[in-house]
């Protein structure tokens, strides 16, 4: 089984996916590698993965460790670097005095972290994004020995020194070689970080102050037992992920083989970066020092930065839900390749001929709440909504009322008592209250009978559940915040300690609100509110999942009852904080009432509903007893190999798929708002008049500089006004979506860099010279092979190619050049999805230089009952959407229907770019013979949906961007209004085309209603 089954399994192991993203069985056999680069005519044409089709065997890598420091092995120049720098910080930790060397090793310390999560966190998200080192090797022929001279000598004696006689240069990938090249920057990285804390550590010895000796004795035990068990978990997770993940080597290729997950992969989320920073803190005990504290602090935030915004994007592009250009370009390959021919004639006549059936088919209702969420906590808060309005309502009478009584009265002592019996019955009715009628609706369905003897059903019982339920979190939260806020003192504390405690209170805070984000990430909204104590199938309620399964994913892999376990950290936070005594006991009792809820209510309904599904223990539980087992040589608890044959033996137990400073000063006052907008407009009109004086002195330099031209190629809303025929001068309009075609032209000799960007017209102050940002939309016009290294599947900045070679004249009396004239396409991301006047601008080399403008051309929409007939024209475009029938054959849910469902692929559209013809053959046939040999670049606009009963989202994701875009295109074409949070939600929960243009459909129908009635005489 290969790496690549990941993909089929998207969600297994929950939270802990970036652990399976990184890692590679224990076994010591021969990997298989896969890289991006070559094509297998087998697979390219109906499969897009990341990886093409070239494997070879990966080569085993030598210990760091070994090979750093044994004097038998070779040294490289990369070994020499990290020995000497090595040498540097013992050598400061050593002759320094006290104060200078803790100054230089701080910032030592810094300086290696920030290279560590900065610079390493920079290169490994540029070779994700746009395979950014690998490519930067391949322009500049590093290791190419044709290209590369001594750089390629000096490159590829130090990889084969250091690799040993197991390793051939040219055996191996050009990703391989620079991966390798790669670690030996990690190395001197990581050591060097180690190295600088180690020494950091040493100058602060003895600093705590303890009053007793046993002070000392358990603060230095502890210190060490932090120490022995984060040298535990790194060891244990190097034995799973080898030197592949260790050294972040899916960021360059991928291994064939099965991925396994035991011992610290079980006890924690991303063990190396969560509980594999446990030895900083044993330091910090160590050492006594809050110095220490701060900075291991400050060290392991910044790797939880490194994870969020390196690793995790990564991980989940690659193995749980690859990004929408994979999704749609695959489909659409998949789908062009599978069905003969006639059979795609027969289906397209039997599609047109239902569409009108398709539409009238009775889709399952969906409730309001689809469409306008409800209230999660304080998620999806809305003012204008009753509800919501109640709950804030009754949070301020019961908290704000007290405190305003409190601060201009006093009397703390009644306000005291107040809160807490406020807090202790808010607890109460939360746990047992709420519980009892919770167990009652277990054993009878008590709450779904009540509402059904009422005239209400089971959808109403359960959002009155979810209503209630959710006040009462409120409330709960609310009133513990109002004790602690009332008991908060400092006393007499000293200053250290008391920092202390707020620090270690904020963290228990942010651990409690990430344990709960991450609880309601796995359970959904359904699961987040007992949704199976209302519902044993998802016919019955519309938020309920299509199987309702147990699934141990996410933060369920580690522990089975979250909530139970470290639900109430936050209260504890606030505890330390206030340093009350009673806040502490307030937290025990809301823990101690969630004990017995999960014990009394949780638990039998899990019993009786998953049975055998369920684990008897969590991840954690079952790392420690193989543990102790291992340790002690026997197995000391024989539940865990009966656990594991009844989990063998049971196939329903399985792992499912698893302000900037400029917004704050624009925002504060009218005046410093019109004292900014000066200042921005003068930086701006400085930066063009001194970019006039210099870039455009490279123009002057250029050959045939009056051979560069662009000019517009007419669209679908040009073709339908006709005014190209009657007036040449009149302006070039496109419709929001449409792909839009420009034709250029370039001397033979030109930059392969040049570009075209695309800009409101009101953008730019200068005509020879680009100021403004492209903010994305530009395309290459004429790329060569080092730009292409760079492009990754859906890229729309290689959209171009050339279409021939012509021969010009410049002036009257100049001799004939040879020019070159191309298309470039902008579209999906290269589209400005926005209403305006646009222009186009040729740039030279890679510079904001210009060589030539278009015309000004706008954007804009058309009346949505011709969104069919007039998109439908563009034949560049790849899509299964057959043609609709006649207009007068379907009502009017049905045209728009199909006018969303058009909207929609032109708002999801993706660019599938990819290279044709091979330069080394020029006298081939085909497109590279007819361009000097040139590789040509060959792009459609794909479309991902086929009818008006698809999802309107891709496995139920919505993108942030992607619902932005089409939010904004149901406004411009369709006159309503979307917040892209309820298209997100929507598509969270299936909704369909039809479901969206039916709720279009009703928004108009009301708001012209209101239009009409106030118009009335």
């Amino acid at each position: 089984m290969g790496v690549r089954k990941r993909l089929s399994k998207k969600k297994d192991g929950g939270g802990d996916t970036a652990i399976a993203a990184s890692t590679i069985p224990v076994h010591d056999e021969l990997l298989t590698g896969r890289t991006p680069d070559g094509k297998d005519p087998d697979t390219t044409q109906s499969n897009i993965t990341y990886f093409s089709c070239v494997a070879f065997a990966v080569p085993k890598t030598r210990d760091m460790l070994q090979s750093l420091f044994n004097p038998v092995t070779p040294k490289t120049s990369f070994d020499i670097i990290t020995l000497v720098t090595l040498s540097t910080h013992m050598v400061v930790a050593l002759v320094l005095p006290l104060a200078a060397r803790r100054a230089v090793l701080m910032a030592g310390f810094a300086f290696w972290r920030l290279c560590y999560n900065g610079g390493l966190g920079w290169i490994l998200n540029w070779q994700s994004s746009r395979h950014g080192l690998v490519a930067l090797f391949k322009r500049n022929g590093w290791l190419d020995p044709n290209r590369g001279g001594r750089v390629y000598t000096w490159l590829r004696s130090e990889l084969e020194a250091k690799m040993g006689s197991g390793y051939s240069f040219e055996s191996v990938p050009i990703e391989f070689n620079v991966w390798l090249l790669y670690r030996q920057l990690v190395d001197l990285v990581l050591l060097n970080d180690f190295a600088t804390y180690f020494f950091l550590c040493s100058c602060y010895l003895g600093s705590a102050n303890d009053t007793e000796p046993w002070h000392a004795f358990l603060r230095i035990a502890g210190g060490l037992t932090l120490l022995a068990f984060n040298l535990w978990v790194k060891v244990d997770a190097h034995r799973v992920v080898k030197d592949y993940a260790w050294y972040w080597g899916d960021f360059f290729f991928l291994v064939e083989q099965s991925l396994t997950f035991d011992g610290v992969f079980e006890m924690a989320p991303h063990p190396m970066y969560s509980i594999g920073y446990a030895g900083y803190y044993g330091g910090s005990l160590i050492t006594g020092s809050y110095t220490i504290f701060y900075a291991s602090l400050a060290a392991h935030m910044l790797q939880f930065l490194f994870l969020s915004l390196v690793e995790n994007p990564h991980i989940e592009k690659t193995y749980e839900r690859p990004p929408l250009a994979i999704q749609v370009i695959q489909k659409s390959r998949i789908r062009r390749m599978s069905a003969p021919m006639s059979d795609i004639s027969d289906s397209a006549k039997g599609t047109t001929a239902s569409v009108g059936d398709v539409c009238k088919v009775s889709i399952r209702e969906r409730p309001t709440s689809l469409w306008h969420p409800e209230l999660i906590v304080f998620k999806n808060f809305d003012l204008l909504r009753a509800s919501d309005v109640l709950i804030l309502l009754l949070l301020v009478y019961s908290v704000g009322v007290p405190l305003c009584f409190w601060w201009a009265f006093g009397h703390s002592q009644l306000v005291f008592v107040y809160s807490a019996a406020q807090c202790i019955i808010w607890v109460l009715f939360r746990t047992l209250v709420l519980g009892l009628l919770l167990r009652k609706q277990s054993t009878s369905q008590m709450i779904t009978r009540w509402y059904i003897k009422h005239g209400g059903d089971g959808e109403e019982a359960f959002s009155s559940w979810r209503a209630v339920y959710n006040t009462a979190t409120i409330m709960t939260y609310g009133s513990f915040g109002l004790v602690a806020l009332i008991t908060y003192h400092w006393g007499d504390a000293d200053f250290g300690n008391l920092i202390l405690f707020h620090t270690l209170g904020l963290l228990l805070i942010a651990f409690h609100v990430w344990s709960s984000r991450s609880v309601y990430e796995t359970l959904g909204d359904f699961g987040w509110f007992y949704g199976d104590f209302f519902a044993r199938d998802s016919s019955m309620l519309s938020l309920a999942p299509p199987d309702i399964k147990l699934y141990y994913t996410g933060i369920y892999r580690y522990l089975n009852n979250p909530d139970k376990v470290i639900g109430q950290a936050a209260f504890y936070g606030l505890a330390l904080i206030s340093r009350s005594w009673s806040v502490f006991a307030l937290a025990l009792l809301l823990q101690t009432c969630n004990f017995l809820f999960s014990k009394y209510v949780e638990t039998p309904h899990m019993e009786k509903v998953y049975g055998a599904q369920i684990h008897r223990d969590s991840g954690i539980v079952r790392t420690v007893k193989k543990a102790v087992n291992k340790s002690i040589g026997q197995s000391v608890f024989m539940d865990e190999v009966a656990y594991d044959v009844a989990r063998a033996g049971n196939s329903e137990t399985k792992l499912p798929e698893n302000m900037s400073v400029a917004s704050l000063l624009a925002s504060t006052t009218k005046p410093m708002k019109d004292i900014f907008l000066e200042t921005k407009d003068l930086l701006t009109t400085t930066t063009a008049r001194l970019a006039e004086r210099t870039l455009p002195s490279e123009l002057t330099k250029l050959d045939h500089a009056g051979e560069y031209s662009i000019k517009l190629i007419s669209g679908a809303a040009w073709r339908a006004s006709g005014k190209g025929a009657a007036n040449k001068n009149a302006k070039h309009v496109y419709y929001l979506g449409e792909s839009i075609r420009v034709g250029w032209q370039t001397p033979a000799g030109h930059s392969r860099r040049d570009w075209i960007g695309m800009y409101p017209v009101t953008a730019n102050f200068s005509n020879q010279i680009t100021t403004a940002s492209s903010k994305g939309c530009f395309v290459y016009t004429h790329p060569d092979e080092n730009l292409l290294a760079e492009m990754v599947v859906g890229d729309s900045i290689f959209a171009s190619s050339v279409t021939g070679v012509v021969k010009a004249r410049e002036g009257k009396k100049s001799s004939l050049v040879e020019v070159l004239q191309g298309e470039a396409l902008f579209s999906s991301s290269a589209l400005p999805f926005k209403v305006g006047t646009y222009e186009l601008r040729l740039h030279h080399g890679g510079t904001h230089a210009v060589l030539a403008q278009s015309k000004p051309f706008e954007i804009t929409t058309c009346d949505s009952a011709n969104i069919v007939h007039l998109f439908g024209a563009d034949t560049s475009v790849d899509s299964a959407v057959p043609d609709p029938p006649k207009e007068s054959e379907l009502d009017e849910l049905e045209q728009l229907s199909l006018a969303l469902l058009t909207i929609a692929n032109k708002a999801f559209a993706v660019t599938d770019s990819h290279t044709v013809g091979d330069p080394s053959s020029p006298n081939a046939d085909g497109p590279a013979s007819r361009t000097g040999g040139d590789v040509v670049v060959q792009t459609d606009v794909v479309e991902p949906l086929d009818s008006v009963h698809d999802p309107f989202s891709l496995s139920e994701v919505l993108e942030e961007k992607q619902a932005r875009r089409l939010g904004y295109a149901i406004k411009e074409y369709f006159g309503v209004e979307f917040a892209s949070d309820v298209l997100i939600y929507a598509a969270k929960h299936g909704a369909t085309v039809h479901d969206v243009a039916k709720r279009i459909l009703e928004a108009r129908q009301a708001l012209s209603a209101y239009s009409l009635s106030i118009i009335k005489p």
